[in-house]
This record gives C-alpha cells, sequence and structure tokens, in this order.
C-alpha cells in the first residue's frame, strides 16, 4: 500500500540563518537557501500542517524564535521576517518495494543476539 506524506519546503529569505531542532536532529535553515523538513518537524518549528491559517503559523514562529517581544512587535520586524520565510507543501508518496523470493533467502545483516545470562535461574 502507497503512503503519502506532506512534507514542507521552508525558503529562508531573510538576511540571518535561522537555527532549530526537531526530535535531537538540527535544521539550519541559511539565508537564501531552500530545506525540506517532514511533518513532525513542520509542526514542531512553524505551527505548520496542510490547511493552517498563515497568522496561526506566524504567532507560532514569533513565540518560537523570540519575535514577539515588545521591541520587534513595535518594529514590524517580526512580521517582516516571517514575511521572508516561504512555505511550499512537498508530497512524497512512499512505496513498498517487493523482495524477489532470492533476496527473502539471504541471511539477515543483523547478527543474531547472543544470550548473556541463563533465564531459568
Amino acid at each position: 500500500m502507497d503512503r503519502i506524506a506532506v512534507h514542507l519546503r521552508i525558503t529562508n529569505n531573510n538576511d540571518f540563518t535561522i537555527e532549530d531542532r526537531y526530535d535531537g536532529v538540527p535544521y539550519i535553515f541559511e539565508a537564501g537557501k531552500t530545506l525540506t523538513v517532514p511533518p513532525e518537524a513542520a509542526l514542531h518549528m512553524f505551527g505548520w500542517y496542510p490547511g493552517v491559517d498563515p497568522r496561526v503559523a506566524e504567532t507560532h514562529v514569533s513565540r518560537r524564535w523570540g519575535w514577539n517581544t515588545p521591541a520587534y512587535m513595535a518594529s514590524g520586524n517580526a512580521k517582516k521576517f516571517f514575511a521572508n520565510l516561504e512555505f511550499k507543501p512537498v508530497t512524497f508518496k512512499t512505496v513498498e518495494v517487493i523482495a524477489t523470493e532470492e533476496e527473502d533467502m539471504l541471511p539477515s545483516p543483523i547478527a543474531p543476539r547472543q544470550a548473556t545470562r541463563d533465564a531459568s535461574a
């Protein structure tokens, strides 16, 4: 069965790099470059999911990256910085690869685990 996953492709058009993490994985959004992130990371870092109201994502991003301070809000930089982030949903299709009978007979690349203690004690 095919699985469909909608990832988020982000282009950072700001003149500074944005760094964040999700699930221990660092994501570096370099100025002027594009990066594609999985849906879980997009939700965590940008508050983004398919169909989200952009104002909700903007509020999430502003809070997450500290752009919601009175100084940022008064200067209008928070809105400017967010407007410089381009969001484009990208759909990926995961397809199962059916192994041939010959491939099924190959040994597993993972060696069987050796017991270190007798469990009957």
